[in-house]
């Protein structure tokens, strides 16, 4: 069984508490409700695994599609409070990018902030001459 709670935040940001089994079993019920999220309108999509207590490689899969398929819209998948074993199973199977996850939701709006910053920066610098 795997319960999904989505919650819409300011600046792009999207939570989706998951909690149960992310299995053979329920891999295509996260995907359905995943897919409506993955567009441009999702800057950020935060999955929160602090329910989470079981992942197979369906659900790794499911983890690997998001993050890819926010990343060709310009978005990013983050994770935050993973149970040790999920953490563990996600490190053996070297599946997400390690700045990807968090331990807490407060460590992954740190850098959240810091990112927007840099690029608020970026973008406030004069282009140079010939570019």
């Amino acid at each position: 069984m795997l319960e999904i709670t989505v919650e819409n935040q300011p600046e792009g940001r999207v939570r989706v508490a998951l909690s149960g089994r992310l299995d053979t079993q329920t891999y295509a019920q996260c995907e359905e409700r995943l897919q409506p999220l993955l567009t441009a309108r999702t800057r950020v999509l935060i999955l929160d695994m602090a329910g989470l207590d079981y992942i197979s490689s369906m659900g790794l899969r499911v983890l690997m599609k998001t993050t890819r398929a926010l990343g060709a819209v310009g978005g990013k998948c983050i994770l935050t409070r993973l149970q040790p074993p999920i953490r563990k199973v996600i490190e053996i199977a070297n599946a997400l990018p390690k700045e990807a996850v968090f331990a807490s939701v407060e460590e992954a709006d740190r850098y959240l902030d810091i990112m927007q910053q840099r690029a608020r920066e970026e973008a406030s610098k004069p282009a140079r001459p010939g570019q």
